[in-house]
């Protein structure tokens, strides 16, 4: 008889279970049960100007509708083509960043299940932030015939850029230039002036390209030398010759790093020296004065020591304060307003120079090179004066060397001058 009462106490506990249990499934099944149709195969959103584009995919479109495409308090109902696939623009107008709830509708009323994704419109802010593409140096070739563009690293969503200038020919010409080019070759860009505007997308997958407008452009850039003569001197080693395959003045503009202008180290009899009849060597300071054939915006000059050689300690380099055609012969042959004295020197015994101020010259700017003989390099021998601030237009360009490290002996490997 307990066996049957324990029995029985055991089933009713199992159908209250199931009871309880069925309660659960109620608000679940109440209707019917709940169909949903089939969720899109792919999808994707790029970024675009003030809009997004959205795309799609179905492989099996059978009974879907609608493709519903929810943000934010707004929605786009995309009519399923029969082919499967679309691409719709989002007019997403507000730029920012969007969350999106993508689902599909067949013809009887069934929704899919949610899927969410994330896009982002691009308008005024991200195009205020552009930059063009910086010019690093710009280069006359050809003997002024072609122009060539060093440009700075591409900012990492740069697309393309472009060269807008007037030909020698009085011709328009637009050259192209690829994300990943560094030099650009621009055929009959006689002069230093072009326009640049360059082409960027915000995301790597994004619909529309920003760009800049076209801004004008006059870079600093390298000074062909052809033509260029020395118009002044006062010392160097094998004078007066002018013809000599060493030490020559000219050879601080051919273009070789391992020639150099050196000053005399030739030894005067006592008596004929014409500065001082006691000395017998060319004393400091010493001077060199390039004509450039026709006047120049100075923006930079370049320097470079003699490599491997600790001789040449200072030197000021100098541009005309006066128009060209009012310097005197006096002011070429200006040595400078820095004194110069020796005692007792085996050479230059106690000879002096007191410095003579000049207005006719404006210093640009003064180089001092290191004590040190293992520069060995061009790169480590150039020193460079910035001389934009001066706002300087002139044919010449003095270097004035006041003092030296060996008896006398200075040298200059080579001098460049970056123009606008």
């Amino acid at each position: 008889m307990k066996k049957y009462i324990i029995s029985m106490i055991a089933v009713c506990a199992l159908l209250l279970s199931c009871e309880n249990m069925m309660d659960v499934h109620k608000p679940f099944i109440e209707g019917g049960e709940k169909v949903y149709t089939q969720k899109l195969d792919e999808f994707n959103f790029y970024a675009g100007q003030n809009r997004l584009y959205f795309k799609f995919y179905m492989a099996n479109t059978t009974n879907v509708k609608t493709v519903d495409l929810y943000w934010d308090e707004d929605s786009l109902i995309i009519p399923m083509p029969t082919h499967g696939g679309d691409m719709v623009m989002v007019p997403a107008t507000e730029e920012k960043s969007y969350t999106f709830q993508i689902r599909t509708t067949d013809i009887f009323g069934h929704h899919s299940l949610w899927s969410t994704d994330f896009a982002s419109s691009y308008g005024d802010y991200f195009q205020q932030s552009l930059l063009n593409r910086s010019v690093k140096s710009f280069l006359l070739t050809d003997n002024n015939s072609n122009g060539e563009i060093t440009w700075f690293p591409p900012a990492s969503n740069l697309v393309r850029s472009e060269v807008r200038y007037t030909d020698k020919e009085g011709k328009k010409q637009v050259v192209n230039v690829p994300f990943n080019q560094n030099v650009t070759q621009c055929p009959g860009l006689s002069i230093n002036r072009f326009e640049v505007r360059s082409f960027f997308l915000p995301e790597e997958t994004a619909i529309d390209t920003f760009n800049i407008a076209w801004q004008e452009v006059t870079p600093v850039y390298k000074l062909p030398t052809t033509g260029w003569t020395i118009a002044y001197c006062n010392s160097w080693h094998g004078q007066p010759s002018l013809t000599g395959t060493q030490n020559m003045p000219h050879f601080i503009f051919d273009g070789n790093y391992t020639t150099f202008w050196h000053t005399s180290y030739g030894n005067y009899t006592v008596g004929t020296h014409p500065l001082d009849p006691t000395i017998t060597r060319d004393p400091a300071p010493f001077t060199i004065v390039v004509d450039m054939g026709e006047p120049v915006e100075i923006a930079q000059v370049d320097v470079y020591r003699r490599l491997s050689n600790n001789n040449t300690q200072t030197v000021a380099v100098y541009a005309p304060a006066v128009n060209d055609d009012l310097l005197t012969d006096e002011d070429i042959k200006w040595l400078g307003n820095i004194p110069v004295t020796y005692t007792n020197h085996s050479f230059f015994k106690n000879y002096s120079y007191a410095g003579v101020e000049n207005s006719n010259w404006v210093e640009l700017g003064r180089i001092e090179y290191p004590n040190d003989a293992t520069l060995d390099t061009p790169e480590k021998n150039l020193r460079t004066v910035d001389a934009t601030s001066h706002n300087i237009k002139s044919r010449y360009l003095k270097l004035i060397l006041p003092n030296s490290r060996s008896n006398g002996n200075v040298s200059i490997a080579e001098i460049a001058v970056h123009g606008r």
